[in-house]
């Protein structure tokens, strides 16, 4: 949803290093290409927030075509009507969001925030829904990444000071993010007992056993990257990946995308399959 999604200029050929990346990864020739019926749609957009994302889904972004067209008007045979029990175990489509930090950059505090972020996933899923109740979503929803550009937080002050008699500015953004992304498993927990069809998984910057928690059920997983999502203490380590200590360069998008991949993975864990 947000700056990550786009493309950084940290060198002159960054770019077309960003590409080969994500080719890799996630190219038709890669294991989740030809998995996938077709490429991936980039909704990204610098500087985007919860709110205009929710805009711009709600007027014209939103993809409505159907990659697989079932259709049911009660005429259908025994073996037409298993062929769409069948095509409705399939995912079209798999929503990958990252959207959030841009708020906390703009001043917003972390409880508008996180109704922001809850805000976007429930649009998403009650469109879908709204499309073809039987048919499962998908949402692979990340944490905020972890950032490091503490000037900006200093800044902010006025208005969004630490201590707003004395002007005390906000040292770094992570008490902020920390917060924010606390509170994102109850979030998704509730988009799960509120839209039971659906498979969300959350990506999370925390070390975990395994990479994956499923102590609770199948469907309740988290996917711990750790390093994979720039949670690294060494300095040096962090400015390799996010040189302005925000955005990742080709280095760091090459990290990201194994972590998004375990995430992938645990979504089409089951009986689910990506259509292809």
């Amino acid at each position: 949803g947000n700056i990550p999604g786009e493309h950084r200029m940290w060198s002159p050929n960054e770019p077309a290093l960003i590409r080969q990346i994500f080719d890799k990864h996630f190219g038709q020739s890669s294991v989740w290409g030809r998995k996938a019926a077709r490429p991936p749609l980039v909704l990204g957009i610098s500087g985007s927030k919860t709110y205009d994302f929710i805009w711009r889904i709600e007027n014209g972004e939103f993809p409505v075509s159907r990659i697989f067209d079932a259709k049911d008007d009660g005429s259908a045979t025994a073996a037409e009507s298993e062929t769409e029990t069948a095509a409705n175990q399939y995912l079209e489509r798999i929503f990958i969001i990252l959207m959030g930090t841009n708020n906390l950059g703009g001043g917003m505090l972390p409880e508008p925030t996180i109704r922001g972020m809850d805000a976007v996933g429930r649009t998403i899923l009650q469109k879908l829904r709204d499309r073809n109740a039987s048919q499962p979503a998908a949402i692979l929803f990340s944490e905020l990444l972890p950032r490091r550009d503490d000037f900006r937080a200093r800044k902010m002050c006025p208005p969004r000071c630490k201590n707003e008699k004395t002007l005390e500015p906000f040292s770094s953004f992570m008490p902020a993010i920390e917060k924010v992304n606390r509170a994102l498993p109850g979030v998704l927990d509730g988009w799960r007992r509120d839209y039971p069809e659906s498979k969300i998984v959350l990506l999370s910057s925390k070390e975990g056993e395994n990479g994956i928690d499923d102590s609770k059920s199948h469907d309740m997983k988290t996917i711990f990257c750790g390093r994979e999502m720039f949670a690294m203490e060494r300095q040096e380590e962090f400015d390799l990946h996010m040189p302005d200590h925000l955005h990742p360069n080709a280095k760091g998008y090459d990290l990201w995308a194994r972590c998004i991949k375990r995430g992938l993975e645990a979504i089409m864990d089951g009986n689910v399959q990506l259509l292809s």
